[in-house]
Formats: structure tokens, C-alpha cells, sequence
């Protein structure tokens, strides 16, 4: 017999189907469905949950990633505030201090000027007296000069 004829039956060239045909045909169906339930849906499943865990994870590191880089943001900008409050805090301190020290230097001024002043005075009321007192002396001088030398007496109040 040749491969031919088996196939194509003994009938003279027509297929013959008899029960085998349907016990492959419900075999092939039951051995789909318990290879689909036992090795392709665990195999599915699998892969599924390894690109999802693949995914998931990329996508969870994005997400780590988007959340640190906001975070930095939010640090440096909270950064540039504290500097910029502390300028402006060094700022006032500057213009307090500068604003202080020509009050004093203004203190200072009208103080020494009254010094200088109070020291004007007194000079010049020793200088009266010293002239007073030198004319006083001048004056006994001359008199005891001219009583000693002229040997007669100048009246104390005049020429």
C-alpha cells in the first residue's frame, strides 16, 4: 500500500471519515483546553506579571524620580528665600548699626563742640582775670618802682 491510498481511503479516491476523525478532533480540542489551563495561562501569567512589574517598577521610578526632583525644587527655592531674608536682615543690621553710629558721632560732635566751648570760656575768663591780675601787679610794680627810684608815691587809680 502507498501512503496515497491509506489517506485516501479504500473508497476510490473519497475521504473516508470514521470515528478516529472524531477522537483526534475532541482529543485535539481537550488537549487545547488542558494545555491552555495548565502551561499557556501560567506562561501568560508570568509574562504578564513580569512586564507589569517591568512597567510598573520603570513607571515607579519615574515617579520616585519626578517626586525627588519636585522635592530638590522645593528645597533649593526655600534656599534662595532664607538667603534673600537673611540679605535683607544683614541689610537692616547694616543700616541700624550705620544709622546708631552717626547718632553717637552726632553725640560726639555736640559734646566736644560744647567741650571746646565750655574750654573757650573759662580761657578767656582766666585771661580777663590773668589780665586783671597782671595789671593789679603791673600796677604795685610801678608804685613800688617809682617810690623806690622817684622815692615819692603814684596814686593807685590813674596816670
Amino acid at each position: 500500500m502507498c501512503i496515497p491510498t491509506i489517506i485516501l481511503g479504500l473508497a476510490g479516491g473519497v475521504l473516508s471519515i470514521d470515528g478516529s476523525f472524531l477522537f483526534i478532533f475532541v482529543s485535539i480540542f481537550v488537549l487545547i483546553f488542558i494545555l491552555n489551563e495548565t502551561l499557556f495561562k501560567p506562561i501568560n501569567k508570568v509574562l504578564d506579571e513580569r512586564e507589569r512589574l517591568g512597567v510598573g517598577r520603570l513607571k515607579e521610578a519615574k515617579q520616585l524620580l519626578d517626586k525627588h526632583e519636585n522635592r530638590l525644587k522645593q528645597y533649593e527655592d526655600q534656599l534662595e528665600a532664607a538667603r534673600a531674608e537673611a540679605y535683607q536682615q544683614l541689610e537692616l543690621q547694616r543700616r541700624e548699626s550705620q544709622k546708631v553710629r552717626q547718632e553717637m558721632i552726632g553725640e560726639v560732635k555736640t559734646e566736644t563742640a560744647q567741650q571746646i566751648t565750655a574750654a573757650r570760656d573759662e580761657i578767656a575768663r582766666q585771661t580777663e582775670q590773668a589780665k586783671g591780675n597782671l595789671e593789679a601787679e603791673a600796677r604795685g610794680m610801678a608804685a613800688t618802682i617809682s617810690r623806690l627810684i622817684l622815692r615819692r608815691s603814684i596814686s593807685a587809680g590813674g596816670d
